[in-house]
């Protein structure tokens, strides 16, 4: 192994565990919210969905972005128009199989260094 691929399976190590800890940190913050949390971290054909939870009787799909710096931007903006659309389709395979008549809403967590922000309806 050279020196920059150590050093990038470490750099990737880290974000991987900042990533849980942001998503652990949105799960405490949604729940405070009042939303039930379903499940997290749901692997389905196209991609992954952070969390899936209850909302009253809506099912909603939760996207969490964490950004310690603006160096690439806020974390809103990383939830891109390809990213919704990825979203869109793995949610509406995922209502399907689960709850095929439920009201599926969009929502986003960011974590902007310190601040958690929940934006429901997000899209």
């Amino acid at each position: 192994m050279t020196r920059s691929s150590r050093w990038t399976q470490v750099g990737l190590k880290n974000n991987g565990a900042k990533g849980r800890q942001g998503e652990d940190r949105a799960s405490d913050f949604l729940a405070a919210c009042g939303y039930r949390i379903l499940a997290r971290n749901v692997r389905v054909p196209g991609g992954e969905i952070d969390a899936v939870c209850l909302d009253g009787p809506t099912l909603v799909i939760v996207e969490v972005k964490r950004r310690d710096s603006r160096k690439f931007g806020a974390a809103l903006q990383a939830v891109d128009a390809r990213k919704r659309a990825t979203l869109r389709c793995i949610a509406a395979d995922y209502g399907q199989i689960v709850a095929p008549s439920a009201k599926i809403r969009f929502d986003v967590v960011t974590l902007d260094g310190k601040l958690l922000s929940l934006h429901r309806n997000a899209f």
